[in-house]
C-alpha cells in the first residue's frame, strides 16, 4: 500500500516541479471536473498528487473526464503551477498531447516574427495557419491586435487567403495557440501628432457619451472634447451640441502618447481661424 508522505518531504518535492516543464504521472482518480494522477519520480515510499483540471485534459475530453483517460493510464503533462495549501500540482496533458505541436510551439519566442496565412475570418478575430506549423491553425489575432485605425469588421483588414506577418506576443501550449499582432509592427498614428498641440483641424463626431463626445481627427485618431469645451458655458448633454455624423472643427490641446489619449477643445474658435492641415 503506498505511504503518505511527510509535510516536509512533500515540499521538497514539490519544490522540483518548474512551470513549463514536462512531467509524468499514472492517473489515481477521475472526477467530474478534473483528474488526479500520481506523479512519477519521488524517491522512496509515499506519493505526490498532480490535478488535471477538465479543461487541460487531451483535447478529445468532451462531457466528462472519463471520455480522455482511464485510471491506471500514464501521462505526459505540463506542470502549470503547484498549490502549497493543497501540496498539489497543477498540471495540463492537452499540452503534450501533440509532440510536434509542441516542438512547433516551443520553437516560438514572444516579439519574434512569423508569418502565415490567413484561414478564417471572424467577427471575434482572426485564425491564421502559421508557416511551419504542425496540420492545424495555430494562430490567432485578437480584434484589438489588428490595426490602429478603425474598422467595424475584421474583414475590413483582412481576408481569407490573405499572407500576413505578425509579432507573436503569447504562445500558449495548453490551447495551442500564438496570439498573434499586425499592429505591433505598424506605427502607431498617434505619433505623427505628438507636437501637434494647438493645432486647429475638422473631425468627424463618432460617439456621444455622457461627458462629451469622441471625434474621429484621422483614420485610427480620436480625441475626445469634454463637455466644458464645446463653448464659454459647460453642457450637461453633447447632444445638445453635436450629433454622431457631424463633422466639427476642433482644437488639439493635449497629445498623451503613454495613456495613447488626445484631447480636443471645441471653444474659442474665432469664426475667421482655418484648420491647419
Amino acid at each position: 500500500m503506498t505511504q503518505p508522505l511527510s509535510s516536509e518531504r512533500l515540499k521538497a518535492f514539490l519544490n522540483t516541479m518548474r512551470v513549463g516543464e514536462v512531467r509524468t504521472g499514472r492517473v489515481i482518480s477521475i472526477e467530474d471536473r478534473e483528474v488526479l494522477v500520481e506523479l512519477d519520480g519521488l524517491p522512496g515510499p509515499g506519493k505526490a498528487v498532480g490535478c488535471i483540471p477538465h479543461g487541460d485534459l487531451p483535447r478529445k475530453a468532451t462531457a466528462h473526464p472519463s471520455e480522455a483517460v482511464g485510471i491506471g493510464q500514464q501521462l505526459a503533462f505540463e506542470v502549470i503551477g503547484v498549490d502549497w495549501q493543497q501540496e498539489r500540482v497543477w498540471a495540463s496533458a492537452a499540452a503534450c498531447e501533440d509532440p510536434a505541436l509542441r516542438a512547433f510551439l516551443l520553437g516560438l519566442r514572444r516579439g519574434a516574427t512569423h508569418q502565415g496565412r490567413v484561414a478564417s475570418v471572424h467577427n471575434f478575430g482572426v485564425f491564421v495557419n502559421l508557416d511551419g506549423e504542425p496540420d492545424q491553425c495555430t494562430g490567432f489575432i485578437r480584434i484589438p491586435e489588428l490595426s490602429w485605425r478603425s474598422f467595424d469588421h475584421p474583414a475590413d483588414v483582412v481576408t481569407a487567403g490573405q499572407r500576413v506577418v505578425g509579432e507573436i506576443i503569447d504562445v500558449d501550449t495548453r490551447r495551442g495557440q500564438v496570439q498573434l499582432s499586425l499592429k505591433a509592427l505598424q506605427e502607431d498614428p498617434l505619433l505623427s501628432f505628438a507636437d501637434q498641440a494647438g493645432r486647429v483641424t475638422t473631425g468627424r463626431v463618432t460617439k456621444l457619451i455622457p461627458f462629451g463626445a469622441f471625434v474621429r481627427i484621422a483614420d485610427g485618431i480620436e480625441g475626445l472634447v469634454h463637455n466644458t469645451q464645446f463653448g464659454d458655458e459647460p453642457v450637461e448633454d453633447p447632444g445638445q451640441i453635436v450629433s454622431e455624423g457631424d463633422e466639427i472643427t476642433v482644437r488639439i490641446v493635449e497629445v498623451d502618447l503613454v495613456r495613447r489619449r488626445l484631447t480636443l477643445s471645441a471653444r474659442n474658435l474665432p469664426q475667421s481661424e482655418k484648420r491647419s492641415d
